[in-house]
């Protein structure tokens, strides 16, 4: 697609006499910058998760309880404690 006539012809001389030879290039479909997409795959994960209806169950009946004054999420890097909190506001 999109190649000349000559070239055409040179690639049906060569597939007719088994001399053909494919190439590939790797780097046509790579991604350029790793830390970006991964970024991009999580944002957009992130934003069909905040799309789901989850309904709320009726809170006035705990009225009684009063929720704790402070949470602390603690741990090591990457491990999912800004997930964790993102998913618990929800």
């Amino acid at each position: 697609a999109g190649r000349g006539a000559k070239e055409a012809k040179k690639d049906k001389k060569s597939k007719k006499e088994g001399t053909r030879v494919e190439r590939h290039n790797n780097r046509a479909f790579s991604v350029a910058n790793v830390v970006r997409t991964q970024r991009n795959i999580q944002r957009n994960l992130d934003k069909g998760h905040s799309k789901e209806y989850v309904p709320l169950k009726d809170r006035r009946a705990l009225v009684e309880e009063a929720p704790p004054s402070c949470v602390v999420v603690m741990g090591p890097p990457k491990v999912g404690k800004s997930t964790l909190i993102r998913s618990l506001v929800k």
